[in-house]
């Protein structure tokens, strides 16, 4: 893989500032650049005063859900007599994210050191880092920094002399989609097929071997060495917007953009100058149409719609999408916004672990009738039914799957419905074979 570009001066590197740094892979480096002093601060405190200060700093989860990190944080219910867990989810199999990816290559200390302070806050002695399988260098770099932080003792039975026991492994995943998914993921740990579980009972009550468990996303882990370092009110004076949205947020930007890659802002960031300024704009000749902004499991955006947003999980909103994980997908003028739907229901129908009868079919069929519809076949009748199947599958099966398809799909046909119509009145085709590249 290669290396990331120069950061914008518009950016606030936190997480992101040593990415490219070769050297700050290496253990020695990493403490010489203040790493690890976090966790050597927070074996000397009570882990509810851990919890305490990442509640006061505002952190939510980075993975897509938003949920404050402190709270779920305390839910897990200390000296109880059990096992605790913590699962870090490194799976990033949503499309058009990649941030968690250049966490782990150029900063697997840091991660590492968010894992151990956060088994410590919920009583835990041992977290899990799930990675996801085509991530091979990532895996290699993690192993390589959980191999020196053992040898170091800061991990291990007396985690930096503290004689408390702490320890971190990586788990490889193989590949799919599904286990980006809490339970799904704790059932892969556990050796078995990775299908979502029934909630409840939840993971904080009964997860991983049936015991108390946290999972965490690697960018929610790794914000926590900082905010112990500089406090939680240095944390919420990051906000540009909404008080509800504090802290730095990395942002995977990719498809029809000058500039893709990964990006980071303080949380309320514009929108319309993170895209034509730190991203440099359309490609030469071609105008922004359409976004996904937070992963492609989010509802369809308009770039008039894009260009009034604060980046925050209140701004995304309030235009009818979600900040989700901050994946970035861009879409130009030249791009046939249901050829590139068809694309993704395909994708989800392919993923699907085909537990629930309302994803494994209502996908399919999505899909069927939106490749359908893209060969010049389709009827007016049939934009009805995606409706009709949408309905069902929306807030109707154990995970959010068919939710994740089903949002795309819908919010891109009443946008761009123009698009749709052309084809089925044959005034437009798709010349292109379903399944070829953008």
């Amino acid at each position: 893989m290669g290396y990331p570009h120069k950061s914008h001066p518009r950016e606030t590197p936190v997480l992101s500032k040593h990415f490219g740094n070769p050297e700050a892979r290496k253990l020695e480096t990493w403490k010489s650049l203040g790493g690890y002093k976090a966790l050597q601060q927070a074996l000397t405190m009570d882990p509810v005063a851990i919890q305490n200060v990442v509640k006061e700093s505002g952190l939510r989860g980075r993975g897509g859900a938003g949920f404050p990190t402190g709270l779920k944080w305390s839910f897990m219910k200390l000296n109880d007599g059990k096992p605790h867990y913590l699962a870090c989810n490194a799976d990033e199999s949503e499309p058009g994210t990649f941030k968690d990816r250049e966490i782990m290559r150029w900063t697997p200390h840091a991660l590492i050191e968010g894992c151990a302070i956060g088994a410590y806050a919920i009583g835990a002695e041992t977290a899990y880092i799930y990675v996801r399988g085509e991530f091979t260098e990532p895996i290699a770099r993690l192993e390589e920094a959980l191999k020196e932080a053992r040898a170091a003792g800061i991990i291990g039975n007396n985690a930096m002399g503290s004689g408390k026991k702490i320890d971190v492994w990586v788990h490889r995943g193989a590949g799919a989609y599904i286990c980006g998914e809490e339970t799904a993921l704790m059932n892969s740990l556990e050796g078995k097929r990775g299908n979502p579980r029934i909630k409840p009972p939840f993971p904080a009550v009964s997860g991983l071997f049936g015991q108390p468990t946290t999972i965490n996303n690697v960018e929610t882990l790794t914000a926590v060495p900082h905010i112990l370092n500089n406090g939680a009110e240095w944390y919420k004076a990051m906000c540009l917007s909404s008080p509800k949205s504090t802290g730095s947020k990395l942002f995977s930007v990719c498809g029809n953009v000058a500039k893709p890659g990964n990006y980071e802002v303080v949380m309320g960031f514009s929108f319309k100058e993170f895209l034509y300024d730190l991203c440099g704009g359309p490609l030469p000749g071609r105008k922004f149409k359409a976004l996904i902004p937070g992963g492609s499991s989010v509802p369809v955006i308009t770039i008039d719609e894009a260009e009034s947003v604060k980046m925050d999980y209140e701004g995304f909103l309030e235009v009818g999408t979600m900040l989700g994980s901050g994946g970035v997908i861009i879409f130009d003028d030249a791009q046939s916004m249901p050829r590139q739907l068809a694309r993704l229901s395909r994708f989800y129908a392919h993923e699907s672990c085909a537990q629930c009868t309302q994803c494994r079919e209502g996908t399919a069929w999505m899909t069927k009738i939106l490749e359908r519809i893209v060969a010049g076949q389709g009827t007016f009748e049939d934009l009805d039914t995606i409706f009709d199947l949408a309905e069902n599958m929306t807030g109707k099966t154990i995970c959010v799957l068919s939710d994740s398809c089903a949002a795309p799909v819908t919010s891109g046909i009443n946008k761009f419905r123009g698009e749709f119509e052309a084809l089925i009145k044959g005034k437009r085709s798709s010349t292109v074979a379903m399944g070829a590249g953008v």
